[in-house]
């Protein structure tokens, strides 16, 4: 199995306070991959410096290393673009609340811009939507392009991210999403975990890293614990709870 991602002795710090240290796991092929642990010890920073995002005032040490353009940390500016446009990243945090009259077409459209170079129209978007949303009971759409995710209910906007980050990126190699089940309701939830499912089966290849505290997944194949001295892998085979009902044999709801 070849290595996507491989992270080496991972130090991230503030000033004096120590965010994450002694870091190191790999991602590779069709690893699908829960990063565990109690809240505040870090996990949102681990894939925030994968991305290298919100690097300003952060000292890190080790090195991140992608096997098409090696350390990241490394990266000018153009590259770090690159390497940004090839991974499907989903941040815990929505932010389209001050977005005022920037509709679901923008949002999408951006999203696969910067992955192909080709912005979408309403039609496509509408059509990407009914491709992996499923429709209400009264086949209505949970939303369409031309709809306002400023308007949007948290569980709705959680719904756009992960589906505008995931969808519009199908060459994509890796995928990292944190908490993709903030503010969903069990409908939803369940269309989360079916989407993320859905891309795995049909990219066998593809490296997911994702941070949950809820269990629902029945595709996890591996579980990373992250304490205040490391990462180590646990051996036991991961957990999917039943909260949500259960998955079929395919692991779909």
């Amino acid at each position: 199995m070849e290595k996507i991602l491989s992270i080496k002795d991972l130090s991230v710090a503030v000033k004096t306070r120590t965010l994450v240290k002694n870091i190191s796991f790999d991602i590779g092929e069709g690893d699908v991959v829960l990063l565990s642990g109690q809240n505040g010890v870090g996990k949102s920073s681990i894939l925030k410096s994968i991305m290298r995002l919100e690097t300003d005032g952060k000292r890190i040490d080790g090195t991140i290393t992608e096997r098409s353009f090696g350390d990241i940390l490394l990266l000018g500016n153009e590259e770090l673009q690159r390497y940004r446009a090839k991974i499907a990243y989903v941040q815990q945090k929505d932010e389209y609340a001050e977005m005022g009259s920037i509709q679901v077409r923008d949002i999408i459209s951006e999203s696969g811009e910067i992955h192909s170079g080709r912005s979408l129209s309403y039609s496509e978007v509408n059509n990407l939507i009914d491709e992996w949303i499923p429709r209400r009971s009264d086949n209505s759409r949970v939303f369409d392009a031309k709809a306002k995710p400023a308007r949007f209910s948290g569980g709705e906007q959680r719904l756009l991210s992960v589906l505008s980050a995931i969808t519009t990126r199908p060459q994509a190699e890796l995928m990292i999403i944190d908490e993709p089940l903030n503010n969903l309701d069990f409908v939803n939830a369940r269309n989360i975990s079916n989407l993320i499912n859905r891309v795995i089966r049909e990219n066998p290849k593809i490296g997911l890293l994702m941070i949950s505290h809820c269990r629902i997944f029945p595709f996890i194949n591996r579980e990373i614990n992250i304490t205040a001295n490391g990462a180590s892998e646990l051996l036991e085979p991961y957990v999917c709870h039943s909260c949500f009902g259960e998955p079929d044999e395919s692991g779909f709801y």
